[in-house]
Parts: C-alpha cells; sequence; structure tokens
C-alpha cells in the first residue's frame, strides 16, 4: 500500500554520551513519526470523506425544503443562508469536539461500536441542542425550518454510525495485514499478566503483538528475560507498549519508571488489586494526593437517570401496546382453572428493600403450600428453587412461561420505580437469606424484566453463573450493552428456549 510518504533516509550515529541507548531512542523516534504520519493521513482522508457526506446532506435537505420557496432561485440571495450557516458551523464545532474529548479519532481506540454508537447519538444530541439555543439567542430559529433541522440531525447519528463501521473494519484489516501493530512487552508473568496477555491476543484486537514477559521466574511460560533486563529486551525487541503488572512496592515501581522514561514508549500500569476485585475504578487526584476510588457501578447520576426515564417511556408505551394481549391472557387463565389472573410475590429489590412484584398466575393458588414437598425435586443448585416439569403450573401457564409472558405485568412495577427493564432478577426473601456478600451484589442496582442470563441461557445455567452475569453487567454498564441485552431478548423469548 502506497502513503504517499516517504521515510526519511537518516544516519543516526552513535552519541559520544548516550552510546546505544541515544541511537536508538532516535530511531525509533523516527520510526513512529513516520508511523503517525501515515495514521494521521488515514484519519485525515476518513475525516474529509465524513465532512463532504454530512455537507452533501445538509445541501440536499436545503434544495428540498428551502430553496423552493424563494422566487429568485439564486443561492446567494436567500435571506436565511447565514442562519442555516450559523447553525450547521455550531452543530459541527461542538460534535467534532465532544467526540475528539473522548477519544474518538485515536487509531488504536479499544471500544466496542454498540458503545461508540451510543456515544455518537448523546454527541449528536447536544451537539444539535446546543446550536439550536445559540441560533435562538441569535432570534435566528424562527427563521429555520424545523424539519430540515431534526432530519439533518438524524441523517448525521446515521451517517456518523456508518462511518464509525468504515474505521474500524478498514483499521481492522489493515491490522490484520501488519499494518500499525504495536509491539507489547509485560513485566510480570503471574495471574494478572498471563489474563492480560490472553486478552491482547484476541483475534478483534490484533492491532497489538505480545512479545513476551519479564518476570525473575524464568522457569514461567513465556518469559524471555529478568526485570532487570529491561532496557536490553525495549532496544532489541523495539517495545512500543509496557504493561507493569508487578506488586508496585515503591522503590522498585520508582526504578522502574526512572528507567523507562527516556524510551519512546507507552507505559501502562495494571492496579495490583485487579486480580482481587472485578470492578471499576476512577483516578481522582485531591491536592497532592492521587487515589484510586472504586466504582461500584457506572449506573449513577445521569446515566441513572436516563435510564429511569427510558424505562418509564418504554414501560409507558409497551402497557398501552399491549393491553389487548392482557386481556386474552386474563380470560385464558380464568377458563384454564380458579383462581385470580395477577398474582403478586414478595421480592427484595435495591439494596434490599422488599417489594411486591406482579405476575400473571401460571400455578394452581395453593402452590406455595405444595412447595415443602418438591424440595427433592430442585434442578437448580443455590438458594433458588425451579423445577422444569413443576407440577404446579397450570397448562395456560406452562404457556406464559416459555415465552415470558407472565411477566408482563411487571411493567407496573418498572412504572412504580421498584424495578427496571434490564437488570439482575428480584430474589425471594428466603433466597436473599442463604446469599454470601459475593452474591449481594446483584442488590446494588434495581431489579430488571430481562438481564444479561436471561439472554445468555436462561433457566439452563446454574446460580453461580447468574451471579456473575449479573455482577458483570453491574460493573461494564453501559447503554451500549443496556441496547445489546433489550434486543437480543426479543428472539430469546420469541423461541421460549430455557424457560420452565
Amino acid at each position: 500500500m502506497q502513503w504517499g510518504i516517504e521515510m526519511p533516509n537518516l544516519h543516526v550515529g552513535h552519541s559520544s554520551t548516550g552510546g546505544r541507548t541515544n541511537n536508538y531512542t532516535e530511531r525509533v523516534a523516527i520510526q513512529r513519526q513516520y508511523s503517525q504520519q501515515r495514521r494521521q493521513l488515514l484519519h485525515v482522508g476518513i475525516l474529509v470523506a465524513e465532512l463532504v457526506t454530512y455537507m452533501l446532506t445538509f445541501i440536499l435537505l436545503f434544495a428540498i425544503r428551502v430553496w423552493p420557496e424563494f422566487e429568485n432561485g439564486e443561492i446567494g440571495r436567500i435571506p436565511v443562508l447565514q442562519n442555516y450557516t450559523l447553525f450547521l458551523a455550531l452543530f459541527f464545532f461542538i460534535y467534532f469536539l465532544l467526540t475528539y474529548q473522548k477519544h474518538f479519532y485515536k487509531w488504536d481506540k479499544d471500544q466496542s461500536l454498540s458503545e461508540e454508537y451510543v456515544q455518537i447519538m448523546k454527541a449528536v444530541c447536544l451537539s444539535f441542542l446546543i446550536a439550536v439555543g445559540v441560533s435562538y439567542l441569535f432570534k435566528n430559529t424562527f427563521m429555520l425550518s424545523r424539519i430540515l433541522l431534526v432530519s439533518f440531525a438524524l441523517s448525521f447519528a446515521v451517517e456518523a454510525a456508518f462511518y464509525r463501521y468504515i474505521r474500524k473494519w478498514f483499521m481492522a484489516r489493515l491490522k490484520e495485514k501488519g499494518v500499525f501493530v504495536r509491539r507489547v512487552l509485560i513485566i510480570g508473568a503471574g495471574k494478572v499478566g498471563i489474563q492480560l496477555r490472553d486478552f491482547l491476543s484476541e483475534e478483534n484486537r490484533a492491532g497489538y503483538e505480545v512479545i513476551g514477559f519479564l518476570d525473575d521466574d524464568r522457569k514461567k511460560e513465556g518469559v524471555i528475560g529478568n526485570v532487570s533486563e529491561l532496557e536490553r529486551v525495549i532496544e532489541k525487541e523495539r517495545i512500543e507498549v509496557l504493561y507493569i503488572t508487578i506488586p508496585s512496592a515503591r522503590e522498585r515501581m520508582q526504578e522502574l519508571l526512572h528507567t523507562i522514561y527516556k524510551y519512546h514508549v507507552d507505559i501502562r500500569i495494571i492496579p495490583e488489586m485487579y486480580d482481587r476485585i472485578g470492578t471499576v475504578f476512577e483516578y481522582h487526584q485531591d491536592v497532592d494526593f492521587p487515589y484510586i476510588e472504586v466504582v461500584k457501578t457506572p449506573l449513577r447520576g445521569l446515566n441513572l437517570l436516563i435510564k429511569r426515564i427510558m424505562d418509564r417511556m418504554i414501560a409507558i408505551l409497551a402497557l398501552l401496546f399491549c393491553s389487548p394481549l392482557f386481556l386474552v391472557i386474563a380470560i385464558a387463565i380464568r377458563i384454564d382453572s380458579p383462581g385470580g389472573v395477577l398474582y403478586k410475590q414478595v421480592r427484595i429489590g435495591k439494596n434490599g428493600l422488599p417489594f411486591y412484584m406482579y405476575k400473571f398466575r401460571s400455578m394452581v393458588t395453593d402452590a406455595h403450600l405444595m412447595q415443602h414437598r418438591l424440595h427433592g425435586t430442585n434442578d437448580m443448585e443455590g438458594p433458588v428453587f425451579k423445577i422444569k416439569s413443576d407440577p404446579r403450573v397450570t397448562r395456560v401457564g406452562r404457556f406464559l412461561r416459555k415465552y415470558s409472558l407472565d411477566e408482563l405485568p411487571q411493567l407496573l412495577n418498572v412504572l412504580r420505580g421498584d424495578m427496571s427493564l434490564i437488570g439482575p432478577r428480584p430474589p425471594l426473601p428466603g433466597e436473599v437469606a442463604q446469599y454470601t456478600n459475593h452474591h449481594w451484589r446483584r442488590m446494588d442496582v434495581l431489579p430488571g424484566m430481562t438481564g444479561l442470563w436471561q439472554v445468555s441461557g436462561r433457566s439452563d445455567l446454574d446460580f453461580e453463573q447468574w451471579v456473575d452475569l449479573d455482577i458483570y453487567y453491574i460493573e461494564r454498564w453501559s447503554f451500549g450493552l443496556e441496547m445489546k441485552i433489550l434486543f437480543k431478548t426479543i428472539p430469546v423469548v420469541l423461541r421460549g428456549t430455557g424457560a420452565y
């Protein structure tokens, strides 16, 4: 592939004061500058294509919606042209500023497309609102076509998502061919170091080439030298990224950092408690004392507010849309077996708060009295009671459970704020009484109608797998993960697999 940039032909000799190290650092600096120029050229090309697409979209919408309203037909004499130009300039400036702050244009940005799509939607919405607000201050919005502005924002979001996909696809192909590959060295061949190597070696992270480990225990797999040989290995293997995973004794860490600083190497330190606390960390610095805060879940503040608004909006729409289905189910339940249509049960919610959860009745009326006689037939391990062929389930109830239709009344719990659309399933008080401290992590967020375990096997998973998936959701929450679970729930429910 020709990039249109010639590699400088510089002959760097040995420095009288720095010897081999100066020669190495100068040579690597030249190579990195060349590589950076290639990356910049690629990004500029994609960015120009994006801008051209966005401008053409706006011009097309302008020509369809605004231009025909003016009789003279000369673009330069259209009085509102300056108003639209102001809106467009503001929109572009704010959008690219927001995405730049999110490191959207770093070639080695390792983030899923779904998460990037969510960030694009947030940036587009914020840019649109600010641009409209500023235009309003200048009293320009009264002269702008609202249909044009909204159509442009929606088109922009779709096109931006498309270009993110193109960028990801293009960079992945280049990395597979050995272009833009970064050579990685890991200090420490312990549990964390091995997990890191396996993570970086996955196919979807082909932009990294793990050279090996430095560890004082040379018998470990993949160790290519002692920690004291760090400089020799960096120079010999042309290392670009260095991960430090060993326990951070102050003197040892300072010695390592002072050794590395003179090299053009990215230094990344994995906190030594990483393998003990599988959670989220945030870095803070108060006065002169930096610290790492352990965050229970990213689902807080503005994220929590937006999620609750979305929950209630979707719940209202779902209740209205499903109301005829509710009537059909209610009639079927009353015809099939004696008893009420709805069944309410005490469940434990966020932070251990009890609430009444609603379901369509799928069992006989005295099912709770029969449970003690069925304990020997429990198909689940741990503090959960489930039977695949539960004799207490009615004929209609079996159908409702298979397709999760018995869960629909929980939309009322979502409206009340007891539950969310997505989250861990709400446990019974008797189950919570048997929880360990690890299991209690499930109670850090509102329980949900669906969640990761529902779309990953449902009742076919054992209890510990439920807990692991729930904790993963709590600690790695994002709008992208939320949408992924929501969309995966639909085919899982329609297939009716893993439910009983």
